[in-house]
């Protein structure tokens, strides 16, 4: 067992109360820790190391062996204890901390499922071959959503992606950080709670791991252990149509109390068609041209 994790058990274990025999730990002279032209200090006769007996449980017996200590002010008898023998002899630690350690990861890992991880999803058959991601035709908007088939009118296409956050929050950090994550993120009416898609360095990609960048480690834990979790973010891509495009094709109904945004066709599509949003009173048009 490495060393570091042994002390750190014992720490935990709130066991380093008393006098640990340097042998245990590798650290006399002749320790390949140590260098071997490091002389040990002389000690006087109150200083000189005693033997001790310490138990040593072998086969279900208990038995004693001498082993030099040396007293060490605000440690006591660590060494006199089974648990001590169990880590150092048989280089286990105690199913207590074994138990103790799985329950805080496990609840820890439960707590970043519930509250940082992605949602939204698609409802319309068979997206590979439905929807299409390319260029927008609207100058300025970087990748727009398109349908790669006709697509009749009241088709529900599927909710909005990304990880539910407190909207000030958000907007006092990963936005003041990274401010271009405002324009993919979804602002609910009642300006509590946004759904934000992008990813730690907040850029929208194909997918959306989830994750929250002001948790320790819960961007790694969501691009690696939940990576499975992940969503798709096609519905995202939907701009906001520029004057005299011809308006918007889709709708979006906010259900407050599932905090999600359903999106529906209010038109008959046609294939090649670029999918058009209107975002609201709010939303800054200001980066729009003409349309191609």
């Amino acid at each position: 067992m490495n060393r570091a994790v042994l002390i750190f058990t014992l720490i935990a274990t709130s066991k380093f109360d008393g006098a640990f025999s340097f042998h245990q730990l590798g650290a006399f002279p002749n320790s390949p820790h140590i260098s071997n032209n490091v002389r040990a200090p002389k000690l006087s006769r109150a200083q000189t190391p005693m033997p001790m007996l310490r138990p040593s449980c072998r086969k279900g017996r208990l038995s004693t062996s001498t082993t030099s200590l040396f007293a060490i002010p605000g440690v006591s008898s660590l060494i006199t204890t089974p648990a001590f023998e169990s880590v150092t002899n048989n280089a286990l630690i105690s199913p207590q901390i074994i138990t103790a350690s799985a329950s805080a990861i496990l609840t820890y890992l439960y707590l970043l499922a519930a509250f940082d991880r992605p949602r939204g999803y698609l409802t319309i058959p068979d997206p590979q071959n439905t929807l299409l991601i390319q260029p927008s035709r609207v100058p300025g908007a970087g990748l727009g959503l398109f349908a790669a088939c006709s697509i009749p009118k009241g088709t529900v296409l599927g909710t909005y992606a990304g990880v539910l956050r407190e909207a000030q929050m958000f907007y006092d950090g990963k936005c003041r950080q990274y401010p271009q994550a405002v324009g993919y993120s979804w602002r609910f009416t009642d300006n509590k709670y946004v759904i934000d898609p992008t990813d730690s360095q907040g850029e929208i990609q194909d997918v959306c791991l989830g994750g929250n960048t002001d948790v320790p480690l819960s961007n790694l834990v969501f691009g690696t252990l939940f990576r499975f979790l992940s969503v798709n973010t096609a519905l995202c891509r939907i701009n906001e149509p520029p004057i005299g495009a011809g308006g918007c094709n889709v709708s979006a109904k906010e259900n407050l109390a599932k905090r999600e945004v359903v999106f529906e066709l209010i038109q008959n599509v046609n294939s090649g068609q670029e999918l058009y949003l209107d975002y609201g009173l709010d939303y800054d048009r200001s980066r729009y041209g003409p349309p191609r």
